[in-house]
């Protein structure tokens, strides 16, 4: 049969699909939006080509064989590749765009900019269905299996190379506490006015290996943080800078969703880190489509 496929319209197998989905000629008619007559004649086809009965009619529709079974399980592989290359060289409206955009966030970036973020989205992608989540342990998982669309992290971690990761903005880290702190000084500070202070602590998200933390930080330079709390929910965090002398090691962009606080200068620190370098990414594989491609220019544009 092999030498016969050149012959085969993949029109017929959508058909046999549709039917076996359906166990009906009619409703996959209607659903292809073709007549029942077309359907019919098409089914007539397919048994000729493959020599099987394919259906056996029964008092409500008809009863697929293994073949038209095993044939339209395949179906979505037969497809795909062709789809692909379709998909990256096809003009992509964002606006008619109805198809599902699923986006994971590190969980303090969606605290800081997730409203802003889904603003943009939504105006950028308007009948898309928006799917945001925090990043974790099985984030990257998700992507790697094509579940997930898009994500944005803050920090460096080992990030699998099948995802192609581009920066999106850099921000200076500040050390953020109650206004008027009693030990920390507007215009500068230094490691030994800043070291006894007690400490809130935003661990890393799951599944992240940051290069530089804030207890590697203190013990390059030669202290032990102290601990007061650690909690991976900013407003909780900020609760209780307000409501002590500690400090927290925290973006320009949480000192900015946090009014009441007052974002101090940083002591002489590692480059590593001084900033936060923001990336967001997608598969490799997804490079060239234009989906992709005018995702990222609308996150890059909402967070630049």
């Amino acid at each position: 049969m092999s030498h016969q496929l050149e012959e085969l319209d993949l029109n017929l197998i959508r058909l046999l699909k549709a039917v076996v989905e359906h166990r009906s000629i009619k409703l996959a008619a209607m659903q292809l939006g073709i007549s029942q007559p077309s359907a019919s004649r098409g089914v007539v086809r397919l048994k000729q080509f493959f020599n099987d009965p394919l259906f056996v009619r029964k008092a409500h529709g008809v009863e697929p064989s293994p073949l038209a079974i095993r044939l339209a399980d395949e179906f979505d592989n037969i497809l795909a590749p062709i789809e692909k290359v379709l998909l990256e060289f096809s003009e992509f409206k964002p606006e008619t765009y109805q198809g599902s955009i699923s986006i994971v966030v590190d969980p303090y970036l969606m605290d800081e900019h997730g409203q802003h973020l889904l603003s943009c989205c939504h105006k950028a992608f308007p009948k898309a269905s928006l799917v945001f989540s925090n990043w974790d342990s099985i984030s990257q998982d998700d992507m790697l299996e094509g579940k997930v669309d898009y994500c944005i992290l803050d920090q460096e971690t080992d990030i699998a190379k099948d995802i192609y990761m581009q920066p999106l903005f850099k921000e200076k880290r500040v050390i953020l506490a109650k206004k008027d702190h009693p030990s920390l000084q507007l215009d500068n500070n230094d490691w030994a006015s800043i070291a006894p202070l007690p400490l809130v602590s935003l661990p890393a998200p799951a599944a992240y290996k940051p290069l530089c933390t804030v207890e590697s930080e203190y013990q390059r330079m030669g202290y032990e943080p102290k601990v007061l709390l650690k909690t991976f929910n900013l407003r909780v965090a900020c609760q209780m800078l307000l409501e002590t002398n500690a400090i927290m090691f925290a973006s320009e962009s949480t000192a900015d969703l946090m009014s009441e606080l007052h974002a101090y200068p940083m002591p002489v620190v590692n480059r590593n880190f001084s900033h936060f370098v923001v990336s967001g990414g997608y598969l490799q594989t997804h490079r060239n489509y234009p989906l992709y491609q005018h995702l990222h220019q609308v996150i890059q544009a909402a967070l630049g």
